[in-house]
């Protein structure tokens, strides 16, 4: 087959044993196909297999590996391609189980944030920064400064890495790596607390909010189950009884 996009496909296998010939290499978990551009795929399968392949328009900046017009498996860490097949399961459960709630503002972006940010995890696996193109740490700390005060700067706004990247004049890849060395995380996994923190100065406002559900999808977080598993982590509660106290301290009287 050939593949054609303006931006690239990400192809993987859902599961470990799924088996498949591509332009003679054999690939299997956990490995990644990535087209950038136009290529030409010569795949042999010799049983059915279940492969997902997620195509995104653009990947300005992102700084993922392989050159442009050409097709290559790159091999990332198990627990990486994992993290990326729950992520596609989940955006599929959440279209086939509750399709309205793609209708809801921003959802679809709040979405394609997700799995790209499972693909940039899985992509800096695969090829971690040489140290000679690292910079220095002064420089990653001056970085992360201008991060949170973008951050602050944009409470209560969706915010997605590349526009963030964007803004500060720097590629996905090296805000990622300015992170994890000045905060010890990666960027989403660092955006993410910030976001749960919103979420919680919305909640104890508790009269304005109209359903922990609203909160949640505003501030990016689209998969239910697992927003409230993170913020009951972090809190030590779960997201309604936050705001269930919020409501019942502005109820009483005074």
């Amino acid at each position: 087959m050939q593949y054609s996009t303006t931006g690239a496909i990400v192809g993987f296998t859902m599961d470990d044993a799924a088996s498949l010939l591509i332009n003679g290499v054999e690939g299997r978990a956990p490995a990644l196909l990535l087209v950038k551009g136009t290529a030409t795929c010569e795949i042999v399968e010799q049983h059915a297999n279940l492969v997902t392949l997620v195509n995104f328009a653009s990947i300005d900046d992102r700084g993922w590996p392989g050159d442009a017009d050409s097709a290559q498996l790159i091999v990332t860490l198990p627990d990486k391609c994992e993290s990326l097949r729950a992520t596609v399961r989940d955006a599929l459960t959440l279209a086939s189980h509750s399709p309205d709630t793609f209708a809801q503002p921003n959802v679809i972006e709040h979405v394609e944030e997700s799995i790209l940010q499972a693909v940039d995890l899985a992509m800096a696996a695969a090829s971690p920064t040489p140290e000679a193109k690292r910079l220095s740490l002064s420089h990653y700390l001056a970085l992360v400064r201008k991060l949170d005060e973008f951050i602050a700067e944009s409470a209560g706004k969706a915010l997605y890495s590349a526009d963030v990247a964007r803004q500060l004049g720097v590629s996905v890849r090296t805000l990622h790596n300015a992170v994890v060395a000045i905060r010890g995380m990666s960027m989403h996994r660092y955006m993410r607390l910030r976001r749960l923190w919103n979420v919680r100065q919305q909640l104890v406002r508790g009269t304005s909010v109209q359903s922990v559900k609203a909160v949640a999808l505003v501030n990016g977080f689209w998969h239910m189950g697992e927003f409230t598993a993170l913020y009951r982590e972090l809190f030590g509660e779960t997201p309604q009884q936050t705001l269930s106290a919020a409501r019942k301290q502005t109820s009483e009287p005074s």
